[in-house]
């Protein structure tokens, strides 16, 4: 009896080990799977800013100069990732058409925003919008249908530099900033002084493809409902700028005008951009602000008035200039003298070297804390 108990306990042994797979064998188990919620610490798609760097080009009195400094300018941009948005006018584009081609090629192939706007004696400019057309009234008492085709052609002829007039054997206007760089300009602003002729511009622009105008440069955007229309066109959002300051005396002061200089560092566009992004969240609107930070390719290479403003002489009669030792002058009539003298002056070497180091910080600091877009990004972003 004792041997049978044995035989059953080595029967029942034998029989477990063979009905148990050894362990590199044993079929997987399939696993368990757990989710993580999110949490606060864990990174979000929503920036913190949207900024767009805008760089106005205009200066067709010192092309060489100009070219060169846009020519950086992509490079800077390119170095960190980022896209600017550049406003050209027609006839600073005719300039680099003429004599430096190389600059409208790098644009072309880069991925770089064009935009458009408009100079003296552009009759859509503040302070030459109610000088007399060929017809010899004021372009303001036109009818309805009269001034859209004279906007239109001043948008598709190109402008006497000379007499303000027309040169109908060219291009010129948006059409042909659309024209040089292969594609129409995102943005148009009409700066006159008249609502009504500032409304017949915009739906020029908008028939030429233009998708955005201005109606402010720095601020001015509602807080709730940053994307609002007009005429068609998206109004470019701007909740505030790095471009100037007013606390340090309360008069405008941009910054580019300090640098290099003692007290350069109250001036820093970059601090200014930090210290409104402070107060902007202080306010907790529930949403990322728009911020425009815009220069001037000029502001990097003179100083002073714009190189045509003895030509014209309209220096700061308009937005969003300065001058550091510049007067305010009045329009002058036609013909204008194309060979007066240069009012602005060269910035040194330390100078130069001071304005770029500053932009790049900005630049920078932009690339790795905020998002970075144009107008072109804007335009998609309202259209969600």
């Amino acid at each position: 009896m004792r041997h049978l108990l044995r035989l059953f306990i080595l029967l029942t042994f034998i029989t477990t080990a063979c009905s148990t797979p050894a362990s590199p064998l044993a079929t997987p188990q399939p696993a368990t799977v757990t989710s993580t919620p999110p949490t606060d610490s864990q990174p979000s798609n929503e920036p913190s800013a949207y900024i767009t760097f805008v760089i106005n080009v205009h200066d067709w009195t010192h092309p060489s100069e100009s070219a060169d400094t846009l020519l950086r300018l992509v490079d800077l941009f390119e170095k960190y990732g980022v896209r600017g948005d550049f406003y050209f006018t027609a006839e600073v584009s005719r300039k680099y058409v003429e004599e430096r081609p190389d600059v409208i090629e790098r644009l072309k192939n880069s991925n770089m925003t064009i935009s458009y706007h408009v100079r003296p004696p552009h009759l859509l400019y503040a302070g030459f919008d109610s000088r007399l057309d060929e017809g010899g009234s004021s372009i303001a008492a036109q009818q309805d249908a009269a001034l859209y085709q004279t906007l239109l052609e001043y948008e598709t002829y190109a402008l006497d530099l000379e007499t303000g007039d027309l040169d109908r054997s060219r291009s010129g206007g948006y059409t042909y900033v659309a024209q040089v760089f292969g594609r129409k300009p995102v943005v148009a602003p009409a700066p006159t002084s008249s609502a009504r002729v500032k409304d017949a511009a915009q739906r020029v622009y908008a028939s030429l493809g233009a998708q955005m105008t201005l109606l402010y440069h720095e601020a001015g955007t509602d807080p709730n409902q940053p994307f609002e229309y007009v005429d068609g066109l998206l109004v470019r959002p701007s909740d505030f700028g790095a471009t100037r300051v007013t606390s340090i005396n309360g008069s405008d002061n941009f910054w580019w005008n300090y640098m290099g200089k003692p007290g350069a560092e109250q001036y820093n566009p970059t601090s200014m951009l930090q210290s409104q992004l402070v107060e902007w969240e202080s306010h907790n609107y529930g949403r990322a602000p728009f911020i425009t930070a815009i220069v001037h390719e000029n502001n990097f290479y003179r100083g002073g008035a714009e190189g045509w403003t003895a030509i014209y002489g309209s220096a700061v009669g308009y937005h969003y200039y300065a001058m550091e030792n510049g007067k305010k002058t009045d329009p002058l009539p036609p013909p204008y003298d194309l060979s007066a003298p240069d009012l602005s002056r060269p910035r040194s070497a330390e100078e130069q070297a001071a304005v770029w180091a500053v932009y790049e910080e900005l630049v920078a600091y932009a690339a790795s804390n905020l998002r970075v877009v144009t107008s072109e990004d804007i335009v998609v972003m309202a259209k969600r």
